[in-house]
C-alpha cells in the first residue's frame, strides 16, 4: 500500500486504533535498504551472501557467477535477477552497491568497474594481481567517490584483534623494532590435463572465469580451491591469499610500512611440475624503515615485538610476553582504533552514509604490496627496495619493473 493510501486508510479507522510498525516509514523501509549485486557466490561468496541477509539495511537483488546453478540458486533465494556477465549487472541504475568474492585475479578489474559505475564495493581479499592494480583501484575509487570495504573480517569478527592492534598503537610494548608475521603454506600438485568443461559451466561461463587472464585449458583443479589460489595466471599464492590476514593486522596495529623504505629479500619455492606455481616455502626479511619484518609460512598470526615485550594477536585469540600488558586501559580519543562488531554491517552503513568502513582500501593497498614485493624478490632471486610515500621502486631492475604489472587479456581492461 502507497504512504497516500495508508494514511486514507488510517484517518477513516480511528475508532479502532492500532500500532504502525517503524519498519513502514523508518530507516528499514525497503524504499531506504542499500541494494546489493553479488558477484561471485560460490564458497565464500555464498557465506557473504548469507550474511548479508542479516543486515537490516540489506537488500540483495541480484547475482553473478560463471556457474548456472550457483547464480540462479542465490537469486532465487533473494527473489533477484541472475546474470552471468556481471557488467550487465553494473549497468543496472537500482543498484547501490556489489559485493565481490570471485577469483582474486578479478577482483581489482571487477571493483574498478563497479567504481566506475558509481557502485561502492565490498571486495574480498587479496586485492590485485600486481602492484599496478593495486594502484589504479585506489586511484579509481577516490576520484569516483566510491566507499571500499576489504574483506579482512577480523578487524570486526574478532574484538580480541581490535584490542591488540589498539594496545600495540598506544604503546604497550613501547616502540616496535620487530614485527613476526605467519601464514599458511601454498601447495604443490594439480591436474594439467585437459577435460571438458562441465555443463554448469559452459564454455560462455569458462571464458567469463579467465576473464583478464590468459586463456588456458580447462581442468579438473583449475576452477576450484586450491586452483584458485595456488595458479600464477590466478593469484600469487597463500603470500597474498592467506597472508592478507596477519599482514592486515600488522598494518592495523602499526605504521612501520610507512616509516621508510621498504627492503625486501628471501627465499621460496616455485613447483615446476604439476597446474600448482605460485610461490611456497618462503622465507622473507623484510626492513620496514628501522623495523625488522619476518614473514614466514605457519599459522596464522602476527607478533609485535618492542623494547617494553611482545603482543601476539591471531584469529582464534590473543596473547603477550606478559599478562600485564594485556590489562593497558585501551584509550579513547581521535587515534582510537574503529570498532565494528558487524563487518558487513559496517560496509553496508557506510554505504548508506557514505563513511569509510573499517578496512579500508589505502590498508588493503599497504598490505597487499607487501605480499606483492616479496613475490617479485623471490621470482627474480634480487633484493626489492620500495618507496611506500612515492609508491614506487627504488633503483629497480629492468626484471623488478616488468613484474609491477601484467597484460589483461582483451576486451578486459581497468
Amino acid at each position: 500500500m502507497k504512504r497516500r493510501n495508508f494514511l486514507k486508510a488510517a484517518a477513516l479507522t480511528v475508532a479502532s486504533p492500532f500500532v504502525v510498525p517503524s519498519t513502514v516509514f523508518g530507516a528499514e523501509a525497503p524504499s531506504e535498504r542499500v541494494t546489493v549485486g553479488h558477484i561471485g557466490v560460490g564458497g565464500q561468496g555464498r557465506g557473504l551472501f548469507r550474511a548479508t541477509q542479516n543486515v537490516t539495511l540489506a537488500q540483495s537483488v541480484a547475482t553473478a557467477d560463471c556457474f548456472k546453478s550457483r547464480r540462479e540458486g542465490i537469486a532465487a533465494i533473494c527473489k533477484g535477477k541472475a546474470y552471468l556477465d556481471y557488467r550487465e549487472m553494473l549497468a543496472r541504475d537500482d543498484i547501490d552497491c556489489v559485493i565481490v568474492a570471485t577469483t582474486g585475479h578479478t577482483h581489482v578489474p571487477i571493483a574498478v568497474a563497479a567504481a566506475k559505475a558509481k557502485k561502492d564495493a565490498y571486495v574480498e581479499k587479496p586485492l590485485g594481481l600486481t602492484i599496478a592494480q593495486n594502484i589504479a583501484c585506489e586511484k579509481i575509487f577516490k576520484e569516483n567517490n566510491a566507499v571500499f570495504q576489504y574483506g579482512t573480517q577480523q578487524r570486526s569478527q574478532n574484538q580480541h584483534c581490535w584490542l591488540g592492534c589498539q594496545l600495540v598503537r598506544q604503546g604497550a610494548v613501547g616502540e616496535v623494532h620487530t614485527i613476526e608475521v605467519d601464514a599458511p603454506n601454498g601447495g604443490r600438485g594439480g591436474s594439467t590435463n585437459e577435460v571438458p568443461i562441465p555443463d554448469d559451466l559452459g564454455k560462455d561461463g569458462y571464458e567469463m572465469w579467465i576473464g583478464p587472464a590468459p586463456m588456458t585449458p580447462y581442468t579438473v583443479d583449475r576452477c576450484k580451491p586450491n586452483g584458485t589460489y595456488w595458479i600464477y595466471d590466478q593469484s600469487i599464492g597463500y603470500l597474498a591469499g592467506w597472508g592478507a590476514h596477519p599482514l592486515d593486522i600488522m598494518v592495523w596495529g602499526s605504521d612501520a610500512d610507512l616509516s621508510g623504505p621498504i627492503v625486501v629479500e628471501g627465499t621460496g619455492v616455485i613447483p615446476t611440475e604439476g597446474l600448482y606455481d605460485v610461490v611456497c616455502d618462503w622465507n622473507m626479511k623484510i626492513k620496514l624503515g628501522d623495523v625488522n619484518l619476518m614473514f614466514k609460512p605457519g599459522g596464522d598470526r602476527t607478533r609485535f615485538i618492542g623494547e617494553k615485550g611482545w603482543i601476539e594477536v591471531r584469529r582464534n585469540g590473543i596473547s603477550a610476553s606478559h599478562e600485564e600488558l594485556l590489562k593497558v586501559e585501551p584509550e579513547q580519543n581521535e587515534k582510537t582504533l574503529v570498532r565494528s562488531p558487524n563487518h558487513y554491517a559496517n560496509f553496508i552503513e557506510g554505504v548508506k552514509n557514505k563513511t569509510v568502513p573499517v578496512s579500508t582500501l589505502r590498508d588493503a593497498v599497504r598490505s597487499d604490496n607487501i605480499s606483492q614485493l616479496c613475490d617479485i624478490a623471490v621470482r627474480t632471486k634480487s633484493t626489492v627496495k620500495w618507496d611506500p610515500i612515492k609508491m614506487q621502486l627504488i633503483d629497480p631492475t629492468a626484471e623488478q619493473t616488468a613484474m609491477l604489472d601484467r597484460p589483461l587479456r582483451a576486451p578486459w581492461t581497468l
